[in-house]
């Protein structure tokens, strides 16, 4: 048994999941370190509960604290974890392969998506981005709102779709939803979703980032803050590639599936070249698609019939 785990079983069972709460925190921000205080901080936590926490974790190998200069990372026992998660879903690992391949030869962006609960969550990625608007390391989450994880979503069951949609109601107009519900078989039928390049879907994509801490009612409040409203019908999702004409592709995202015929992860394509021709958009986007469906094929999963 893990030294620790029994006490950090009882932090587990307090309401606001602090344990959980930091280990995102830090896998959010795993290229860092942070002092007792800045945790306490960044969690909103006070300084006792912050260091019982971080006392449980590091005493079951989850965090490592630093001897002199007294900062927490990430522990090594959260690599078993890690593998053994890895082992548990090889979509993840298969999908990494074909993002460092397609970056290789496209010298595109790529990141492995899912959605997990109600939350975006970034699983892996390959290549640097010219510019981010969040989710720029392994770990971190935006909040799944319109259009945020439409690719999935648009496979989903019609009751889970509209509750999708509603979650926008604080910033989509009458028409934007309308033109959002009339994608979701656009994207069934041609295999992925893909959006115009634009200052609002920018913004909202980085309004949609879950801070630590940060509860959904405040995300989706700050999304609408942003002026999600103002945001064009192909920045929020293209219909059809001319829509891109003079604008310019923010991403492709094309699912994988699982052997039950629901999507499990998402891999997205993003800074594709500015000026591309409708002919190189669709080469681009069919690599992709070939390679998402390379995944599903290599885990046995099942790409069910549009609808």
């Amino acid at each position: 048994m893990i030294a620790g785990w029994g006490k950090l079983m009882s932090d587990f069972s307090d309401p606001n999941h602090r344990p959980l709460r930091v280990i995102t925190f830090l896998a959010a921000h795993a290229t860092e370190a942070f002092t007792l205080a800045e945790i306490a901080r960044f969690l909103n936590l006070s300084k006792g509960s912050a260091h019982r926490v971080m006392t449980a974790l590091t005493d079951a190998g989850f965090v490592s604290r630093h001897p002199r200069h007294k900062t927490f990372t990430l522990g090594m026992a959260l690599v078993a974890v890690g593998q053994a998660a890895l082992d548990r879903y090889p979509g993840v690992a298969i999908a990494r392969r074909e993002m460092a391949r397609l970056n290789a030869e496209l010298n595109v962006g790529f990141g492995a998506t899912a959605i997990v609960n109600n939350e975006y969550l970034l699983l892996g990625r390959e290549g640097t981005p010219r510019t981010y608007d969040g989710l720029a390391l392994v770990g971190e989450r935006r909040l799944v709102i319109p259009s945020i994880g439409i690719g999935q979503m648009a496979w989903r069951s019609p009751d889970e779709i509209d509750a999708y949609l509603d979650r926008g109601a604080a910033y989509l107009d009458p028409q934007i939803r309308e033109h959002l519900l009339a994608a979701m078989p656009a994207i069934r039928r041609r295999g992925f979703s893909m959006a115009a390049e634009g200052v609002g879907l920018h913004q909202l994509i980085k309004a949609t980032v879950i801070a630590p801490g940060q509860s959904d009612e405040e995300v989706l409040s700050a999304a609408a803050i942003t002026g999600a409203g103002e945001i064009s019908a192909s920045e929020f999702q293209m219909l059809d590639w001319d829509e891109a004409q003079g604008r310019g592709v923010n991403y492709v995202a094309a699912p994988v599936f699982s052997p039950d015929g629901d999507v499990c992860l998402e891999i997205v394509m993003s800074d594709l070249p500015e000026g591309l021709g409708r002919s190189e958009m669709e080469r681009y986007a069919a690599k992709l698609v070939q390679a998402a469906d390379l995944v599903t094929s290599e885990i046995r999963g099942r790409k069910p019939k549009p609808w």
